[in-house]
């Protein structure tokens, strides 16, 4: 595989399965991370690979000044000093997030993993519907932080559009330690929707506290952040209320111990 490539307009063409109206950049990791995107139907003429190598430790951001939006792993093992490059290394290309497949891995890096803000760690085998679900997520977050203020669409009958101060925001129902756990525990549901749903909430979490502070710094932009800060907080409410659903089917404990 080569240390670096670009989509040809020719071949993504052919692809299916856009992910938005939005220009997305992936940074594929791994022999067969790009077979996986393919499978799930993730490439196509608005999202491409800009550079792609078959591990980690491969992967140079000393000589490319590439910039991506996700950045998709799959790694045999994942230690703790793996946990820390993958990290440093997402931000250095200003990613979102890094998904992080892994096969084997140690309780440390595990525990790491799950408390990241940048990783979304996803135990192999995954189904590609699901790898799926959650790249269209975090390239969602992508598109939002990335969206010029002229060309958010606003609704005057929408009260979340409205700034936050007249607008109600959803206090939050799980608390970090409660999604940290989540992501580590053992359900009987074969494609780890638990697992996805704590990921999910985290990065929406995350985003949801980026956009309040950036509201209260940024006077300039204190109209678009207020926007985002409430649309954010409504999602993450709606998410809450799904996990409510599938923690009474489950029979999970989603109670602060």
């Amino acid at each position: 595989m080569e240390n670096s490539q670009t989509a040809n307009s020719e071949d993504s063409s052919k692809e299916v399965g856009m992910i938005s109206n939005a220009h997305h950049k992936f940074i594929v990791i791994g022999p067969q991370t790009e077979d996986l995107l393919r499978e799930a139907e993730l490439l196509g003429n608005n999202a491409e690979i800009v550079y792609s190598v078959d591990n980690v430790n491969q992967w140079d951001i000393e000589s490319n000044s590439i910039e991506a939006d996700l950045v998709v792993i799959e790694c045999t093992t994942v230690f703790p000093e793996t946990v820390q490059i993958i990290k440093e290394k997402t931000r250095a290309v200003g990613a979102s997030m890094a998904i992080v497949i892994y096969h084997y891995t140690q309780q440390t890096a595990r525990g790491m993993m799950a408390r990241a803000r940048l990783i979304t760690p996803l135990r192999a085998p995954i189904d590609t519907q699901d790898l799926k679900y959650v790249c269209e997520a975090d390239l969602a977050m992508a598109t939002i932080r990335n969206t010029p203020i002229e060309m958010i669409e606003y609704d005057e009958n929408d009260e979340t559009t409205q700034p936050s101060e007249t607008s109600q925001i959803p206090e939050r129902k799980y608390s970090d330690k409660t999604l940290n756990r989540l992501s580590k525990i053992s359900t009987s549901i074969d494609c780890e929707c638990p697992h996805h749903m704590a990921a999910l909430l985290k990065s929406l979490n995350a985003f949801e506290e980026y956009c309040k502070m950036c509201e209260s710094r940024n006077e300039e932009d204190v109209v678009l952040h207020s926007l985002l800060y409430s649309k954010t907080a409504h999602a993450r409410s709606i998410m809450e209320n799904a996990l409510t659903v599938l923690a009474d089917v489950e029979n999970i404990d989603l109670n602060d111990e």
